[in-house]
């Protein structure tokens, strides 16, 4: 068998009673934490543009697009909400993906859900399945994949939203295989746009991308079965470490679920997760002794160095590229004693205070706290100089990690912050509430586009982050 035809033999085989109690709720956490993210980031000018564009190229369809005012094509809505759900930043992370599994996968699965009307159990599974295949893949390709400028994001989330929606389309295993031999040649998506706009179309882009390879599948559409290991395929000309076998992702796929290990991370911070170690760091250090961000006189960052490679902006001139600066991060987060969706904000970037302090930030690599060949969290030790004092802390595992994990109270709240001024406060805790009992649900008819009068505003109004 060839990668596509072992992948595709995973798909078709794997039923709802294989997932573990442990899986189902896994994945209904990331599905709900995704779908805040996706409705605060609806709010946000880069999602006004795609919506758009999407409205204007697709005909009236079944599948919901969040902070939009009409339904659309399962297409469409997937790019729409897969670059929603990536706008801020806010969404999950799987460290063996290199990536954020939830905005590509959930996305597709959603628009195609909807579209197909399917049940809460079967988009569960279908988001499982996903998040499985892009797990497993990225085992074998990072870090030199990663490393060599693809956004895994993109590059690896295709091949697992396609696989959701070939599952929730029931495609044959043929079909579904000429699917992910399809979204091969879509795997796309550079980083050196992080910073931008572009980076949450790649999640958008990539989610599309994953609905259409299995719709023109379903048609017929045909591709090479060897486009992932053959000579010119996926892994060879995406830089991957190794070149995946049908051998080893069968032994993968059945060894473990991504969902238990290593996990889906919930970010606390609405920024690239190679800040959150140090966020949590310099947090904590200034709430534990009290100190005022005036009193700092000089902050040390020790962390990985694969920060280095993704934190682009010392010195951040939008909002967009603060969420990709270490120092901008920290300097916001010790003026305010945290950092939010309201501290990402173009005026934070001019605000003097934060000015001031950036020039007392040095940040730098430290060889021993590099990550392990999956990236695995990104440590880092923040040291501060105040009051003739140094005061230090080390983080090695995030907040919101797996091993470091979030309360239900802490992904509430979360989960209603992020739709602050959309939704009111009661509706906000239905939503999360019924993504709570997803299985429970014969269709997600409602689940995501509540009536207009649940909303404070028919449209979300925008927020100059972007």
């Amino acid at each position: 068998m060839t990668v596509s035809e072992t992948l595709s033999a995973f798909i078709t085989s794997t039923e709802f009673a294989d997932l573990s109690a442990n899986q189902i709720t896994a994945a209904k956490e990331a599905i709900s934490d995704c779908l805040g993210c996706t409705i605060a980031g609806s709010a946000t000018s880069t999602s006004a543009m795609i919506r758009r564009v999407a409205e204007a190229s697709s005909a009236r369809g079944a599948a919901s697009v969040i902070g939009g005012a009409q339904s659309l094509s399962a297409q469409a809505a997937a790019l729409a909400n897969g670059t929603a759900a990536h706008a801020l930043d806010y969404d999950d992370i799987l460290w063996t993906q290199y990536g954020h599994p939830s905005s590509t996968v959930w996305s597709a699965a959603l628009a195609v859900g909807e579209a197909t009307g399917a049940s809460g159990q079967d988009v569960i599974l279908a988001y499982a399945i996903g998040v499985q295949i892009n797990g497993k893949l990225g085992r074998l390709v990072n870090p030199l994949h990663y490393a060599h400028g693809w956004h895994a994001t993109a590059s690896i989330g295709v091949i697992g939203a396609t696989a959701a929606a070939a599952k929730l389309m029931r495609l044959t295993p043929q079909q579904t295989a000429m699917a992910l031999g399809t979204a091969a040649s879509e795997a796309c998506g550079v980083r050196r746009n992080f910073g931008t706009m572009t980076k949450p179309f790649h999640a958008g882009n990539a989610a599309r991308g994953g609905v259409l390879a299995a719709e023109l599948a379903r048609e017929g559409f045909t591709s090479d079965l060897t486009a992932f290991e053959g000579e010119f395929g996926w892994a060879k000309t995406l830089n991957a470490r190794s070149v995946p076998s049908a051998e080893d992702l069968r032994a993968q796929l059945g060894a473990s679920w991504e969902l238990d290990e290593p996990g889906i991370v919930f970010k606390r911070y609405p920024a690239c997760g190679a800040t959150h170690c140090a966020l949590d760091a310099i947090i904590a250090i200034k709430k534990e002794n009290k100190l005022d961000f005036s009193e700092m006189e000089k902050i040390i960052c020790d962390a990985s160095p694969f920060a280095k490679t993704v934190l682009l902006y010392p010195r951040p001139k939008t909002a967009l590229e603060g969420k990709f600066s270490m120092e901008f991060s920290l300097a916001v987060a010790a003026v305010e004693g945290q950092a939010g969706l309201r501290q990402y904000d173009d005026k934070w970037v001019k605000d003097p205070r934060v000015s001031a302090l950036l020039e007392r930030i040095m940040f730098q690599s430290r060889a021993d706290l590099e990550p392990d060949i999956s990236a695995d969290a990104v440590p880092a030790e923040v040291t501060v100089h105040a009051r003739g004092k140094v005061f230090s802390r080390k983080v090695l595992v995030p907040s919101g990690d797996p091993r470091n994990p979030m309360t239900t109270d802490e992904r509430r709240e979360k989960f209603i912050g992020c739709l602050a001024g959309i939704y009111s406060n009661k509706d906000a805790r239905l939503m999360f509430d019924n993504f709570e009992r997803l299985e429970e649900f014969q269709t997600l008819t409602g689940l995501v586009q509540p009536s207009q009068t649940a909303r404070k505003n028919q449209s979300p109004q925008l927020v100059s982050v972007q």
